[in-house]
């Protein structure tokens, strides 16, 4: 059948015998009467084929009563979004359906497209509300049009007050008239600024925050919008600042000790303090190690000083390897059942420092790392060369110590008596110990005697 042919339902489609879109004319109860070819060609079927089933069919299985339901009550005309199945899949078709003498007339349209977008849109909608960032939308001059949540919380602002004359979120907290200018030129020249600046609050106070303010552009070219992206960090930033105090006070109180007044372990207690404080720094979340670091520094202060103390020697070399060999064997027969030390290591090569302050470096590792009331606890020791960067001499390398934890199932509780636990004091002077030797702390600092503790030692010929 043909829309050429001279019945009265062929007439009906006859304007839509050309179109993209996708017509059919049903009867009173649903069943097809015609289709145009381009309905035919979505669903996969030649027209004739269409022709006599219910048009029901198409629809998702659990949607079909309701379309006929609602083909059959309707009115004169009414609208409507139903998913199809086509020879693409499924698919959101967007029906105007009209009663016409023969029956009833749909006309669709694919509409999959919108409706993806319309999710993405929601979604992306409801993560810009919900992300902890201050998220904003200004026009090319500054004029706020969108703000999100997250800024309200923290700022104390709202669209409404956004929507002032006298509200100039972008020159906020800029720290001269030219840092300003500056801002503006590269803003409307296309390119993407940011830098911290410290601005007010609804209230009055003042936070620093990190902006990234983007300019976006329209078809032409020319900028449509502005999206700005604010982060508060001022409780980072009052953070850092205890730091620095606290590194500044571990400074003096060191100062304040001459030579002898301060145990060797004391001096490299808080070398290694020293050495966290310069990890936490540069880390997002220091405030626990803030609290750590003071606890180091008062502990090892408050210990009375020795009346004659050695002085740290930097030219005095160890072979970690016969110190760790033989000190593993030492402690193993000293350990109880379902504890073990295991060892791997590469001999020859040697480490600044003296044999007991490696000695002491394992011994405190060993200690903190067996400490839980699992049945079953070893620790891993190893050390081996890293490979040589081609710009390194031969005399150039870096040793790589590594003690890993490995436990039976069960949470890690301290040990009877309570009063044993993993001590901070015991991870600084290890740190100290590497940092006298010219190394460094890779992992460790961030749950201390949980992950494995990495330390990079430079190693030296003899």
């Amino acid at each position: 059948m043909t829309l050429s042919s001279q019945s009265p339902s062929a007439e009906q489609l006859a304007p839509w015998r050309t179109s993209n879109e996708l017509v059919l004319l049903t009867g009173a109860s649903g069943e097809v009467l015609e289709v145009n070819p381009a309905f035919a060609r979505k669903v996969g079927l030649p027209q004739e084929e269409c022709l006599g089933s219910s048009a029901g069919i198409w629809c998702a299985p659990d949607e079909q009563r309701d379309f006929l339901k609602r083909l059959q009550a309707m009115g004169t005309s009414t609208s409507f979004d139903q998913r199809w199945r086509t020879h693409q899949g499924w698919r959101w078709i967007e029906w105007e359906a009209t009663r016409v003498n023969q029956g009833i007339r749909l006309v669709g349209r694919d509409v999959s497209a919108r409706r993806l977008a319309e999710g993405h849109l929601g979604r992306l909608s409801q993560a810009v509300e919900q992300a902890p960032l201050g998220i904003l939308i200004t026009s090319p001059t500054g004029k706020v049009q969108y703000m999100n949540q997250g800024y309200t919380e923290y700022s104390g602002f709202t669209l409404e007050d956004a929507l002032e004359p006298d509200f100039s979120l972008l020159k906020e907290g800029h720290p001269s008239e030219a840092a300003y200018r500056h801002f503006c030129a590269s803003v409307a020249a296309g390119t993407a600024w940011q830098g911290t600046l410290q601005c007010p609050t609804k209230d009055g106070r003042l936070i620093w925050e990190r902006v990234l303010v983007s300019p976006a552009l329209d078809g032409k070219g020319e900028i449509s919008h502005l999206l700005c992206i604010r982060e508060n960090l001022t409780s980072q930033r009052e953070v850092e600042e205890k730091l620095a105090r606290t590194e500044q006070r571990l400074e003096e109180e060191t100062r304040a000790y001459p030579g002898a007044a301060l145990s060797e372990e004391a001096q490299l207690t808080l070398r290694g303090a020293a050495h966290w404080m310069g990890y936490a720094s540069s880390t997002k979340a220091p405030r626990s190690a803030l609290a750590r670091l003071a606890r180091i520094s008062n502990e090892v202060l408050a210990a009375p000083p020795p009346a004659d103390g050695p002085t740290l020697n930097g030219a005095t070399t160890t072979s970690l390897h016969s110190v760790f060999h033989e000190a593993i064997t030492a402690l193993n027969r000293t350990l109880p059942a379902g504890r073990k030390i295991l060892y791997r290591g590469t001999s020859g090569p040697r480490v600044s420092g003296e044999s007991w302050h490696w000695m002491q470096v394992l011994t405190l590792a060993a200690r903190n790392f067996l400490i839980g009331n699992e049945s079953r606890i070893s620790i891993r020791v190893s050390t081996r060369l890293l490979a040589r960067n081609r710009s390194e001499r031969q005399s150039h390398r870096t040793l790589r110590l590594q003690v890993t934890r490995t436990a039976s199932s069960g949470a890690r509780t301290a040990s009877e008596p309570s009063n044993i636990a993993p001590s901070d004091l015991d991870l600084a002077f290890i740190a100290g110990v590497v940092r006298q030797a010219g190394g460094r702390v890779v992992s460790g600092f961030e749950k201390p005697w949980s992950d494995p503790l990495v330390l990079e030692i430079p190693a030296r010929s003899s």
